[in-house]
């Protein structure tokens, strides 16, 4: 057993003062007789008062010292072996193509969480390359922040003219440079680049002993670029661009070591090339210390503190209930039930802070522990920001609690959504209407009715009809103590009049400004020879 908070033991001293006091004889005692009449109510349990009073201070001061038996420490220190990777993503005009859905950047990115998802015991540097090179994020095992950072990429604030393989190389060249790694290992993602300047990479990476996997997306066929106003992308001669993946780019994965696919929207052979990364890279032994688990011990003097603490106040004798003190004592839960409040908010915090993963398994301990509807919602309000939809449906689906059921149901909504599942979800959300009405549920329930609305109309178009591109539903999820505020309308020209607004209008803008994601900003690593020429401002 180990005290985490000893200092307040200094506290028993002050105990013994006020007993030595509390024992003096009666001429010299700082209490008169009437408040000792008072304080000792019944003459048979006078002298067993303060006695007990004494104890149950002594036991409230060893609770504050904070007893705890820490289990499983008999190793302190554990070898952690750890492999490091850089990520070089193409953010050039060509990676904008939609010839994979949904385009081969976006596309890209969802590669990306695969490869973190399947890599364990890895440390990942994000960059970003053109003709220019980008530091997205520096090695880090925190795969949160990186899935964030990742979703926020937006390659329209950055240069993103070419595309060059040697801008990735230095870069990477300039994350491992701390590192000080003898080998060093980089997954490159991109169309092929046009084919060009491999041979350059290729003594590049051979100088800076650069093993290079590549991803390369695409298809051979080609597709043209559209810009972000829906226009397609033409050369200087006024001539459409077509942009094909160049699949000769696998030799620089091929004369490095590396491994290297190509896929035209299959995420099938991710996991392949990980393992592929994973067996090829290099190992670090590190050794830190090996977390062990703390079983707290408080509850328990506070627990007798308390009930001598009744008896001390109260007209009642010890004997009396002696053996009620017994059970109570005997009953106490030996286990870390007690303390579901702390684990409570711990996942609470977590999943606020966007570490869904923690906030995952903390929900679980709890409610594994209580077993009721309101730990269950808050499990599968986790789940479903881990994009595990199958487990959250299944929690949803069975939380009977009335005081649950409206959230309940338009998250169990969201789920289907995200599983494909649009008629289900329209009818979740037609239950949790008739629950309570609520504006965030029938704004998602009018959208996937519109959504579907528009795809049979787009069935019965000709087929040499250009069709619209469809939105995704970016529904979130409707937390039980918080409301999330990214399923609002931009308000219409119609709604921006002069005149005053009321409360309810104001909300409705308060809601569209937090609509607006925040953007990563990466920091410029390298500048090719034309943007240093050109003063060019990289992002």
């Amino acid at each position: 057993m180990q005290l985490e908070s000893p200092f307040f033991l200094l506290l028993l001293p002050l105990l013994a003062l006020w007993w030595k006091v509390l024992r003096a004889p009666k001429e010299s005692s700082i209490f008169s007789g009437e408040m000792l009449e008072k304080l000792l109510v019944e003459k048979k349990s006078a002298t067993r008062q303060p006695r007990l009073f004494l104890i149950a201070l002594a036991l409230i001061v060893l609770s504050l010292a904070r007893p705890t038996l820490h289990v499983n420490k008999e190793t302190e220190l554990q070898t952690h072996v750890v492999s490091t990777l850089a990520i070089a993503l193409d953010i050039s005009n060509s990676m904008l193509a939609q010839d994979i859905y949904p385009s081969r950047l976006s596309f890209s990115k969802i590669a990306i969480e695969r490869v973190f998802e399947k890599l364990d015991g890895f440390k990942f540097a994000l960059l970003a390359f053109s003709n220019d090179g980008f530091l997205v994020a520096p090695m880090s095992e925190d795969r949160a922040s990186l899935n964030f950072l990742l979703k926020h990429l937006n390659s329209e604030s950055m240069s993103s003219e070419g595309s060059s393989i040697p801008a990735a190389l230095i870069s990477a060249k300039r994350v491992f440079a701390p590192l000080k790694e003898a080998s060093k290992d980089l997954l490159i993602i991109t169309d092929g680049a046009d084919g060009e300047k491999i041979e350059e990479a290729l003594e590049l990476a051979r100088k800076e002993q650069i093993r290079v996997h590549l991803l390369l997306v695409g298809t051979t066929k080609g597709a043209m670029i559209y810009t972000a106003k829906g226009e397609a992308l033409k050369d200087q001669k006024g001539n459409l661009v077509i942009t094909k993946r160049a699949d000769n780019l696998k030799e620089l994965a091929l004369k490095t070591g590396g491994a290297y696919i190509a896929t035209s929207g299959d995420l099938g052979e991710i996991g392949w090339l990980c393992e592929q990364v994973a067996l090829k890279a290099s190992k670090k032994n590190i050794q830190q210390e090996k977390p062990y688990e703390a079983i707290e011990l408080f509850y328990y003097p506070l627990a007798i503190a308390l009930i001598l603490l009744f008896f001390t106040f109260h007209a009642l004798h010890v004997k009396r209930l002696s053996s009620l003190m017994v059970l109570c004592v005997g009953v106490l839960p030996a286990h870390s039930g007690i303390l579901d409040w702390w684990e409570m908010a711990q996942a609470k915090s977590a999943y606020e802070k966007g570490a869904f993963d923690e906030s995952v398994r903390l929900y679980e301990q709890v409610s594994a522990s209580k077993q009721s509807d309101a730990s269950a919602y808050n499990l599968a309000n986790a789940l479903y920001k881990t994009k595990q939809y199958e487990k959250a449906l299944s929690l949803y689906e069975g939380i009977k609690d009335e005081a649950l059921q409206h959230q309940a149901l338009h998250n169990k909504g969201n789920t289907l959504a995200q599983l494909g599942r649009i008629d289900e979800a329209i009818k979740a959300y037609e239950k949790a209407l008739n629950v309570a009405e609520d504006e965030e549920t029938r704004y998602n329930l009018e959208y996937l009715k519109q959504q579907q609305n528009k795809k049979q109309e787009e069935k019965n178009q000709p087929k040499n009809e250009k069709q619209e591109p469809q939105k995704a539903d970016k529904s979130g999820e409707k937390g039980k103590e918080e409301k999330s505020d990214q399923r609002e309308k931009e308000p219409s020209q119609a709604e921006m009049t002069p005149k005053p607004m009321d409360e309810q209008e104001a909300k409705k803008w308060e809601r569209a400004l937090m609509k607006n994601e925040p953007t990563t900003k990466p920091m410029p690593l390298y500048k090719s020879e034309k943007t240093e020429k050109n003063n060019a401002i990289t992002w």
